[in-house]
This record gives C-alpha cells, structure tokens and sequence, in this order.
C-alpha cells in the first residue's frame, strides 16, 4: 500500500507562525508610538521657536504686554491662541499643542506646575514683553531638552 504525502501545514506550524507575528507587530507599535511622540515633540519645538520670534520682533518695535489683548495678564498663564494684538501676534492663534483634540479648551492650558501635556499658555511677569515666558510640555526627551514642562522667552531661551 502507498501512502499519499499530505501537503500543507500542521495546526502547530500555524500556530507559531502566528505567534511570531503577533510579538512583532506588537513590537512594532511600540515603536511607533515613540516616534510619533517624538514627532509631536519636533512640532511643538518648531511652533514654540516661531512664537518666541513673533515676540522678540514685537519687542523690538517696542510693543508692551498692554497693546496685546487676551493672552496677557501678570503672573497669570493665558492661552496663546487668543492672543491679539500689534503686528503677528494675531497669528498665535494659529498655534496649538497637537497632543490637545480642542485646543480651545482652557482646562488642558499649560501652568507653571503642569505635569501632563498641555496647551501653549503665556506667562508675563511685567508689562514688557521682553518678559513674557511661553510654556509648553514635552514628552520625550529631544534637541537636548528633558522631557516636562519648559518655557521659552523672547530671546529664544529654553528652560
């Protein structure tokens, strides 16, 4: 009698092909995850940058905290985006932290004790805006900067 070899595979080789996948898409997502946070990161540094130059120009057309409305007060944390007044400031509203689904929402604003991602907040502690400190959150660590909450002053200072 002649036995047919059977073709195909066993129910066992199936099984660990599929294992093997599944650990290495998982594997995969992770990473992904932290190239995405790290993505997230790069933007917030670029739109931080842009914003602290918006700043540094106005000051040195010698603007002051008064002549721009709805983001300024003393000591106290304002969202940029409704920030309005002379020359690009009014362009602020175009930047917001890409981690908040609405960045309208006060609630998720950067404040000097935030220890979760949060929404660009302005900080001024005169009239001048040569003082004025934006605050913004990072999740990773990148460009040489720890992850947590940081601020960034006209000139361009990160601390």
């Amino acid at each position: 009698m002649r036995m047919k070899s059977q073709k195909g595979f066993t129910l066992i080789e199936l099984l660990v092909v599929i294992s093997i996948i599944g650990i290495l898409s998982s594997l995969v997502v992770v990473s992904l995850n932290d190239a995405r946070a790290k993505a997230r990161d790069a933007r917030r540094l670029s739109d931080i940058r842009q914003m602290a130059n918006v700043f540094a120009i106005e000051a040195t057309q010698g603007a002051d905290v008064a002549e721009i409305t709805g983001c300024s007060a003393t000591t106290v944390e304002k969202n940029t985006r409704f920030c309005t007044g002379p020359g690009n400031v009014a362009e602020l509203n175009r930047f917001f932290d890409p981690s908040i689904p609405t960045p309208d929402d006060n609630s998720t604003l950067c404040r000097l004790a935030a220890t979760g991602v949060c929404q660009y907040a302005m900080a001024v502690g005169s009239t001048n805006v040569e003082n004025a400190l934006i605050l913004f959150y990072l999740e990773t660590d990148i460009a040489g900067l720890s992850s947590g909450l940081h601020s960034i002053d006209p000139n361009g200072v990160v601390n």
